[in-house]
């Protein structure tokens, strides 16, 4: 664990290159030398060939309009780089927080920072990989991570569902099949507006000597299944937080181990609103209920909540929020169980979820499907996820059925308030 005090010594002129730092005094520069950054925040190791991790389904499009609520608290980001004093109210700060620049307008990988050496695959100093507790489907995809923080900053978290990431802010994805690499995906805030981050995707080579901006997104790359989404498919996805990151959350870092984690970054001084100390917000419940709803947001969530872009068709939410330690009494359980459909037409399938009856719950037959319209999630998917359904279906099967109707009452739920 990073103590608090080693923040004061993180970002010193001499230490710009690094991120983090393992414990007081001792610097962690990720990356620097090795192909496949694995340092994390407090010492504890983050796998390089990390499984499936949820930053992003899509890519963001440039010129798609914020709705006003994402604007006003994206704008509230702006304070992420706060001057506090810090370690027992020294102001140490020697670095300036970044300011707004021009938009990129990267063409090739090796023009984002992510390699100091493209060529031989040498990773830049000051990226820390990181792996999402609940993972995003991507049919069957690895996947690595890695976030690069500017120096001296700091997270704003004062919404501690919604992160807002400081101006200079970068995460990478990259994605690989059987050892082939077959894009890298990239999320940069330049300005402090709702719509001043970059979004793409490089599309990488078959003799994988380079990576190549796609705008239009690529279809089959080296001769597999795996697409990569246009620019203009990101909205889908990413406009469902308006920090427009998926992954990187406090949900999805609460864990006791594997760092970063969000107590990990709390100690290190890199929220600016940290939770009490020792507190954090994992998904509560049994194992059953952990698997599914923990799915459930990671893969669904970014949609299926009132920022998402699904909303103005089915008021259904699939996104947890730190507030809900009570399964039962959480947004997503009183959205799903028992409640009817809204939107989607499912024939003799008449509930999101039927308590006890996976069978006959419009989310199993959906998320088993891959027929246009049908198919959920309805992007960046050509292969049902075996395990992700599997998950789901045992947690609706372990729920108690719901009760009989009394006099011919619906206990179902009104199929005009709510449904998928």
């Amino acid at each position: 664990m990073i103590s608090a005090g080693s923040r004061s010594r993180l970002f010193s002129p001499a230490l710009v290159p690094a991120l983090f730092v393992f414990s007081a005094g001792v610097l962690a520069s990720c990356g620097s030398s090795s192909p496949s950054p694995s340092d994390g925040f407090g010492g504890g190791d983050v796998a390089a060939d990390a499984a499936d991790v949820d930053l992003a389904s899509d890519v963001a499009s440039d010129d798609a309009a914020a709705d006003a609520d994402a604007a006003d608290e994206t704008g509230a980001g702006d304070a992420a780089a706060a001057d506090a004093p810090i370690d027992g109210g020294a102001d140490v700060r020697k670095i300036p927080p970044p300011q707004p620049y021009p938009r990129p307008s990267y063409q090739d990988l090796s023009e984002t920072g992510l390699y100091a050496d493209f060529a031989n695959k040498v990773f830049a100093d000051g990226l820390v990989a990181f792996e999402p507790t609940h993972k995003l489907w991507s049919d069957g995809a690895t996947k690595r991570r890695w976030i690069k923080l500017p120096p001296d900053t700091e997270i704003d978290t004062s919404d501690m569902d919604h992160w807002i990431f400081p101006v200079g802010t970068k995460f990478f994805k990259e994605f690989s099949l059987g050892g082939v690499l077959l894009e890298t995906r990239l999320v940069e805030r330049y300005g402090t507006g709702p719509e001043d981050y970059w979004f793409g995707a490089f599309v990488w080579t078959a003799d994988q000597t380079d990576a190549v901006f796609a705008a239009d997104g690529q279809q089959n790359i080296n001769g597999t299944m795996h697409d990569a989404p246009s620019q203009m498919n990101c909205g889908v996805c990413h406009r469902g937080d308006v920090g427009r990151v998926l992954g990187f959350s406090a949900i999805q870092l609460s864990r006791p181990d594997n760092e970063p984690t969000l107590k990990g970054l709390a100690a290190a001084g890199l929220l600016t609103n940290p939770p009490p100390s020792g507190v954090d917000y994992p998904v509560l419940g049994d194992d059953a209920s952990v698997a599914a709803l923990g799915y459930l947001h990671a893969n669904c969530g970014h949609c299926h909540n009132m920022n998402g872009t699904s909303w103005p068709d089915t008021q259904m939410v699939l996104r947890l929020n730190v507030a809900d330690r009570d399964l039962t009494t959480s947004g997503v359980y009183e959205s799903i169980v028992g409640q009817m459909l809204q939107y989607f037409r499912g024939g003799a399938v008449t509930m999101r979820v039927s308590p006890g009856d996976p069978d006959n719950s419009a989310i199993i037959v959906r998320m088993q499907s891959r027929t246009e319209k049908i198919q959920m999630p309805p992007l960046a998917t050509e292969i049902v996820d075996p395990d992700g359904v599997a998950a789901v279906r045992a947690w609706i099967a372990s729920l108690p059925p719901l009760a009989p109707p009394a006099g011919g009452a619906d206990t179902a739920g009104d199929a005009g308030d709510v449904g998928q």
